[in-house]
């Protein structure tokens, strides 16, 4: 057994960490949490696997692994100990940047985009935050020179999104592409070292991905791989090669490529998925998330592979054990790896409410303790509550919050935002996407499990948020920002909302049929954002507003409409949840989760079947920020 091998197995071996103290009840209140602080790094959770003082007996054995096992081996040994240890928190980073960060070449900044669409810089000697520009999204990828980073600029006015690179002493922006397709369907990963090319993936529908090399002076694409699984492309630190991952007969593979597409390789043999390849400094490496099954459980780990000249080196070989938690952000030239960790902790909750007036009556109550919920609707007679988990539908008791029965869906692969239950009991209509790469609407027999294939759209992500009409014959979604209806006998769609009614780029989307089944209530953003929720009768012929009151502006995000049509309830994006009259009168808070914590909110609001309750999702995410170094060994001629 060699040197590594040795190593790796006591480290196995060794008892792994529980889950911090409290984390598990951060939810057990009606709406409770305090901030959360999760994650420490890799030694400190093994010595203190509680989050409190360093356990002794860790110490010792830690000590009797050393004695044992570590002394008398190599050199090589040493360097191989010195990748599991070499990890420090980023301290001065004290907001939580959502939406893709990275760290300046030199290590001396680091930049990310905040719950407000703000590109923030963060100083990391001092702590010092500056903001740069708004209106941003997607991932961030500074310049080799640090003295730029590349970011999406929404669209809106008339204008598609852009490609923007922002400066770092002064804020200005230049535009590097134009007139781009929104971030679910473009999205840029690299920028190479002479600004002139960009790596982006495509993807022209759910769950298939390009990845494509565009040349910035006469923005021609050049396609290194497509309809693939999300491929990760990366230049190499000289702007010579890119690496991306494929997947050829359910094997993960490793690609490196020269941008000329003379010279072409290939890594075959993980027994596992790979993601997430990144370039080392030097470019002596690749390192890569490697996922593999064991016998009851899947890891995730840090493996590294060798490059030298055009060929992959030896195998690869793990760096750092169990980062399931771990989202990596880039490599920067002064050698630390940039990685974020984090939680997201959620669930569902009830809210009663008066039938009369919709003003809640008691205080909200935790229903489903669950992260990462997106979707869920009510049965007909409001006795459960339905919800996707993988691939499964968890049928939930509103009364006492327990699994009564789940439902396995084996055909479906990805289930989108939205779905909602038949009034009849029979159906339940989802957005979604299939294994045979189907997307649309599918209806799912609740008794059988029966899967079919309603209404095939050409779709990114499908968040279509069907909804039934009252007789269970027709169903209405959002698609491509219009409203359409389908009768479920023919399956042939219509749209409902026009163009000539709208005003310029106005989209509309998330309809909720009226209680009459004659109309479909949606939402309507118009330029500047601005949101109203219209009602157009199922014919087509006309339209009305419900809300607010003409003269006002509002922010809706998402919404339901009572069972008796006198109120809606919406959640604006934020903490709060708001109830409004539709006959014009003024609208009032009915509930505040501002306590659960500073990135905490509330959405998905619906009414239950008897217009007694209201459900919300509540979801609070976590996170800190770390730098990683030190974990390869000694580079070796020959790197790129």
């Amino acid at each position: 057994m060699n040197t590594e091998k040795k190593i790796e197995q006591c480290l196995r071996a060794a008892p792994k960490p529980p889950a911090p103290d409290g984390l598990l009840d951060k939810l057990q209140a009606d709406v409770p949490a305090q901030k959360v602080k999760t994650h420490r790094s890799s030694l400190r959770r093994w010595f203190a696997p509680t989050g409190r003082s360093i356990s002794p007996w860790r110490v010792a054995a830690a000590a009797a692994i050393a004695i044992a096992v570590l002394l008398p081996l190599s050199y090589g040994a040493t360097k191989l100990i010195k990748r599991f240890i070499t990890i420090s928190q980023l301290p001065t980073i004290k907001v939580d940047l959502p939406d893709g960060g990275a760290l300046s070449p030199d290590g001396r900044h680091f930049a990310g985009l905040t719950w407000d669409s703000e590109l923030t810089v963060i100083d990391t000697s001092t702590g010092e935050r500056r903001n740069l520009a708004a209106g941003f999204y997607g991932p961030v990828v500074w310049s080799a020179d640090g003295s730029e980073i590349a970011v999406m600029k929404r669209g809106g006015g008339g204008k598609k999104p852009s490609l923007r690179a922002v400066s770092l002493e002064t804020g200005e922006t230049r535009n590097l592409m134009e007139n781009l397709p929104d971030y679910q369907n473009w999205s840029h990963q690299d920028w190479s070292p002479n600004g002139k090319l960009i790596l982006a993936v495509r993807t022209p529908k759910s769950g298939v991905h390009s990845a494509v090399m565009v040349n910035l002076e006469n923005k021609e694409e050049t396609v290194l791989t497509e309809e693939t699984e999300w491929p990760y492309p990366r230049f190499s630190p000289n702007g010579d090669w890119v690496s991306y991952v494929t997947k050829q007969a359910g094997r993960s593979i490793l690609n490196l490529e020269k941008i000329d597409r003379k010279s072409h390789v290939k890594y075959t043999d993980f027994p596992g998925e790979i993601d997430q390849p990144l370039w080392s400094p030097d470019g002596s490496h690749v390192v890569f998330m490697g996922t593999q099954r064991g016998i009851n459980h899947q890891y995730k780990d840090l493996w590294a592979m060798r490059v030298q000249g055009s060929q992959f080196v030896g195998a690869p070989f793990p760096v750092a054990p169990d980062v399931e938690q771990m989202e990596i952000y880039n490599w920067s030239q002064n050698g630390q790896l940039a990685y974020r960790t984090g939680f997201r902790l959620g669930g569902i909750f009830t809210l009663p409410v008066d039938l009369q007036t919709g003003k809640a009556i008691a205080a909200p109550r935790r229903l489903v303790r669950r992260s990462g919920l997106d979707s869920y609707c009510w049965s007909p007679d409001g006795k459960q509550i339905v919800t996707p988990q993988g691939s499964e539908l968890s049928f939930i008791s509103t009364n006492s919050g327990e699994t009564i029965r789940n439902l396995s869906l084996p055909e479906i692969e990805r289930i989108g935002r939205g779905m909602s239950w038949s009034p009849d009991g029979k159906l339940i209509a989802l957005c979604g996407s299939d294994k045979a790469k189907r997307t649309g609407i599918f209806l799912i027999t609740v008794e059988t499990s029966e899967v079919n294939l309603q209404v095939p759209l050409e779709t990114g992500l499908p968040n279509l948020d069907p909804t039934w009409a009252p007789d269970s014959k027709t169903i209405a979604y959002g698609y491509k920002g219009d409203v359409y209806v389908v009768k479920v006998e023919d399956g042939k769609p219509r749209r409902i909302t026009s163009l000539s009614e709208k005003q310029i780029n106005e989209k509309v989307y998330r309809p909720v049929f009226t209680s009459d089944g004659n109309s479909v209530a949606y939402i309507s953003r118009g330029q500047g954002g601005q949101e109203r929720i219209l009602a157009t009768t199922i014919d087509g012929q006309e339209t009305r507003q419900i809300f607010p009151s003409k003269e006002k502006k509002s922010s809706v995000n998402i919404f339901d409409l009572s069972p008796d049509g006198r109120h809606i309830v919406f959640t604006p994006g934020n903490n709060k949840i708001w109830c409004a009259p539709t006959d014009g009168g003024e609208p009032f808070k009915i509930g505040d989760i501002s306590n659960v914590g500073g990135n905490a909110w509330a959405w998905m609001p619906k009414w239950s079947p008897k217009g007694d309750a209201i459900t919300f999702i509540v979801t609070c995410e976590e996170y800190q920020y770390w730098v990683m170094e030190n974990f390869l060994p000694a580079a070796e001629a020959g790197g790129r």
